[in-house]
């Protein structure tokens, strides 16, 4: 926990979210190398990166390390209205030699095993290309055995349909999903309540009211000494009473993604 502190704090990854997407790189946002799609079969978000998007050489010098840590705090933001979890799929076809970006995957790989290691329930590598396999080595070797365990290949639609039903699966990569991604460009209206100075005081108000009353219950569940002693409810209320109070400062903190943009 102290590790994940540390890192958010010198990634500034609260500048990074109130930023947005307008902060990374327009070509990489424009095209869509991670977007949102559809939910698998135990009702998570899919985080898909379509790997063939992604040329070294096209990026500009520390680019790959911000839009990672963008997208997967992104994840992360979006799991959290779907029992904290969310599915990783690296979307393999049309993978090409000008794709191979070790320096990518390791800061991906990096990344969720140390600082984000519940966050991704199931990584899933959906590859049709000869090229995987030495990609594939390199990758295995970086990965912390815990993830390693719930990280699985799916060589063709019957294998990826095991974990995803065929209706959430773009049509691109054999299902039946008729998406077509899109990103347009924030509007003041979209963010307006990042401006709300008032609004926020509020928020962030209720926020700490909300924190101090779980940590009061909190306090009070520790020291009981059985369940008969503490009626558990009380804490189950305060921490859904925290959730709420976090979700309502959301919108005055970060900048809307471009799905929360499209759906609102």
């Amino acid at each position: 926990m102290v590790q994940s502190v540390n890192w958010r704090a010198s990634q500034a990854i609260d500048e990074l979210m109130w930023d947005g997407e307008l902060a990374q790189n327009n070509k990489l946002m424009e095209a869509g190398l991670c977007i949102k799609v559809g939910l698998d079969r135990l009702a998570y978000p899919i985080m898909v990166v379509r790997v063939r998007l992604n040329v070294a050489r096209e990026r500009g010098e520390g680019t790959i390390e911000r839009l990672a840590a963008f997208a997967i705090e992104r994840a992360a933001t979006i799991a959290r209205a779907h029992g904290e979890h969310a599915t990783l799929l690296y979307d393999f076809s049309g993978f090409k030699m000008e794709n191979i970006d070790t320096a990518f995957i390791k800061t991906i790989v990096t990344m969720i095993n140390e600082t984000y290691p519940q966050t991704f329930s199931t990584t899933i590598m959906f590859v049709n290309s000869w090229l995987f396999s030495g990609v594939w080595k390199l990758i295995r070797s970086w990965l912390d055995p815990v993830i390693a365990k719930r990280t699985f290949i799916a060589k063709d639609i019957d294998q990826l349909s095991k974990f995803v039903d065929r209706s959430q699966i773009m049509v691109d990569m054999g299902g039946e999903l008729k998406y077509s991604y899109s990103f347009d460009y924030p509007t003041e209206e979209d963010n307006a309540q990042m401006f709300d100075a008032e609004g926020r005081q509020q928020a962030e108000d209720s926020l700490k009211d909300a924190v101090s009353a779980f940590e009061k219950e909190t306090n009070a569940w520790i020291s009981g000494s059985g369940t008969n002693s503490y009626n558990v409810k009380s804490r189950i209320d305060a921490a859904a009473s925290f959730g709420d109070a976090a979700l309502k400062l959301d919108p005055y903190i970060r900048a809307r993604f471009a799905t929360e943009r499209h759906f609102k």
